[in-house]
């Protein structure tokens, strides 16, 4: 083994004062909003691995079902190569899995007697001539979601404190960059619920007006509430969607929009008169239904037909 291992170069871990050079130098950057995830990944792990000093910095991820962890990003520091795809189950690595769930960064300085590092003497530590592992858990919202690695390969040092005081920061970094994904992925949704929405309301031939369940915003109408209501699209965007009712009406319309929006409305549509910009009042009912978006936020629509 000491045979195989001497044929690597030694690397050399990077001093306290570098690392926090470093650490300062990761925490400026403005790439969090803009970047891919992937491309998060690939810039986290190549900056750990460069800072650090060490030759294969890792991000991996728990699945759903928390039976696996899944290499989201893998940086390969001397062939300058990045990676990702691999995957460890817990079923084979039991005391892996449950040494990550305590919570605590885990530093070997030796793989192939530390038990944490046991299950993985047969296959992983020979195969990429690792010698000396620091594993940080990664925790979204206070729940693992995940683990940074940092691994040395050929000759051994110790991990000092601020060895694993950077592995922290880097790993908060990365549950930064995951909130940043998850937020993206929700706004994303959001918006394609909203445009589907948007679909319905153009293709009904009712007035139908989206709004702010919680303020009564209107934020979107059809051509069809143009023309019942008399007012343009610019009009009615922005007002409470109350104030489209006649006035001794209004009290009673929001309560009753506000009984279908929760769920408790009787069945059937509620009856009430439109006044139009003109004055105008146009006998209409009127049916209401929520819709809870990712991002939380509820819209409401509603459907005005003309009596």
């Amino acid at each position: 083994m000491e045979t195989q291992l001497s044929l690597v170069s030694a690397t050399t871990l990077m001093s306290p004062e570098d690392l926090q050079e470093g650490i300062a130098s990761l925490s400026r950057g403005t790439y969090f909003a803009e970047a891919s995830l992937d491309m998060m990944m690939s810039i986290l792990t190549e900056s750990a691995a460069n800072i650090c000093g060490v030759e294969r910095a890792s991000i991996w991820a728990l699945t759903d079902d928390r039976r696996e962890l899944r290499c989201l990003g893998l940086y390969e520091r001397s062939k300058r190569l990045h990676s990702s795809g691999n995957i460890i189950d817990a079923i084979g690595h039991p005391v892996f899995f449950a040494a990550l769930q305590k919570g605590d960064c885990i530093a070997v300085d030796d793989v192939y007697v530390h038990p944490v590092t046991a299950e993985f003497v047969s296959y992983y530590l020979p195969r990429h001539r690792v010698t000396a592992m620091l594993a940080t858990p990664i925790h979204v919202r206070g729940e693992l979601q995940g683990v940074l690695c940092l691994e040395q390969v050929g000759t051994r040092q110790a991990w000092a404190a601020a060895h694993q005081i950077f592995a922290q920061a880097v790993a908060n970094l990365v549950t930064l960059a995951l909130v940043e994904y998850e937020a993206g992925e929700a706004r994303r949704e959001a918006c394609a619920a909203v445009e589907q929405l948007r679909a319905v309301i153009n293709a009904s031939q009712d007035a139908v007006l989206l709004a702010d369940a919680q303020s009564g915003e209107i934020l979107d109408v059809n051509r069809q509430a143009e023309a019942l209501t008399g007012r343009s699209r610019a009009e009615l965007l922005g007002r409470h969607h109350v104030s489209l009712y006649s006035v001794e009406q209004q009290s009673t319309v929001t309560g009753e929009v506000r009984r279908m929006l929760e769920g408790g409305g009787a069945a059937g549509r509620l009856a009430a008169e439109v006044q139009r910009s003109d004055g105008q009042r146009i006998p209409v009912s009127v049916s209401a239904a929520r819709t809870d978006l990712s991002d939380g936020r509820r819209l409401a629509l509603s459907i005005l037909r003309a009596a």
